[in-house]
């Protein structure tokens, strides 16, 4: 489908699943039909969007590709990323494609489609780990998070591969018990905000006009501790098998002073994948809850996992447990 005014489509599973859209910048000269033969080898093409000009109707020159499979996406922009298509053309350049609410794009280089971040058995060692995800593609480091007082496994750990595809590949086709996700940047200061720039300047400058908490500075409401000051007490629960952990799409969250739906719902929603949430008040309580749901299973774990204990006003620890969804865990 040519798009003539735009990319504007439609189509409610554009980021499903995430990164497997491929930004290009090509010739003018290439149609629809010229990228399909050369990007076809890599998988499963859903749809492709030509950019043009909306006056002259003229191709500007930027197409999307969106595939099956984000390891299909990734392994185009390996393979073509610098390639030049004729002897009259200019290397094209290929990005994968952030979420419809970001403005930028990722490259081969970019880290963060190269870690993957994972629940493990705490009898794990790092070898065991790499045994186990080899088979996807060279195993450049992994990381199992610690407790640095015991320096026993939280059950956690970070994969990194040495390329992107060879990441998609290991999430979508590794056992489910290891809940595997693509893991979010090293470099921010905090959760919060490592969140936020993860998922575009837009959505982080959204949340800061909303300033939920007009008595508190601006960044208060993102001053998390560092990753080794979260309550795993759930994944300690939950013993050496990963089995025996409830694990559903919907999150109860517990909180000492009263919030507000728009509170909590900008605090989760910097997580994506957001369906609803809902704040229940109990007149015989003194605390607030509310149950917060999202689409999939590794979205939800990746929320308990970040604002599980998060001081949310400063001083206010949320607590974040599943709550279930009537599912087996598995979807």
């Amino acid at each position: 489908m040519e798009d003539n005014s735009g990319f504007r489509p439609s189509a409610g599973n554009l980021d499903d699943p995430p990164n497997s859209r491929v930004f290009l910048v090509v010739s003018k000269s290439m149609t629809e039909d010229m990228i399909r033969e050369r990007f076809a080898e890599f998988g499963d093409i859903q749809d492709i969007w030509v950019v043009k000009d909306r006056n002259t109707k003229e191709s500007k020159g930027i197409a999307f590709v969106k595939y099956a499979k984000s390891s299909q996406a990734c392994r185009a922009m390996e393979e073509m990323h610098g390639r030049t298509l004729s002897d009259s053309s200019k290397p094209i350049k290929v990005f994968i494609a952030q979420s419809r609410g970001s403005t930028s794009h990722r490259e081969v280089e970019d880290e963060e489609l190269t870690r993957i971040f994972l629940m493990i058995p705490k009898t794990y060692s790092e070898d065991d780990i790499k045994n186990r995800f080899k088979e996807y593609g060279p195993v450049e480091y992994c990381s199992i998070i610690k407790n640095k007082t015991t320096g026993e496994s939280k059950g956690l750990a970070y994969v990194r591969f040495q390329k992107p595809s060879h990441a998609a590949l290991a999430i979508e086709n590794c056992d489910r018990s290891f809940k595997a996700i693509l893991a979010e940047p090293r470099s921010r200061g905090s959760a919060a905000s490592e969140a936020a720039d993860y998922h575009g300047p837009s959505r982080q400058q959204q949340q800061q006009q909303q300033d939920p908490l007009p008595h508190e500075p601006a960044g208060a409401m993102y001053s998390y501790g560092q990753s080794d000051q979260y309550d795993y007490s759930l994944y300690d629960k939950a013993g050496d098998s990963r089995g025996q952990e409830s694990v559903s799409k919907r999150l109860t969250v517990v909180s000492r002073v009263p919030l507000v739906q728009d509170q909590i719902y900008g605090l989760f929603d910097l997580i994506p994948g957001l369906e609803f949430c809902d704040v229940q008040r109990d007149m015989f309580s003194s605390f607030a809850y509310a149950v917060v749901q999202y689409q999939n299973i590794s979205s939800a774990i990746y929320a308990k996992y970040k604002l599980h204990g998060f001081e949310y006003p400063p001083g206010n620890r949320l607590g974040v447990t599943y709550l279930s969804d009537g599912g087996d865990g598995t979807e």
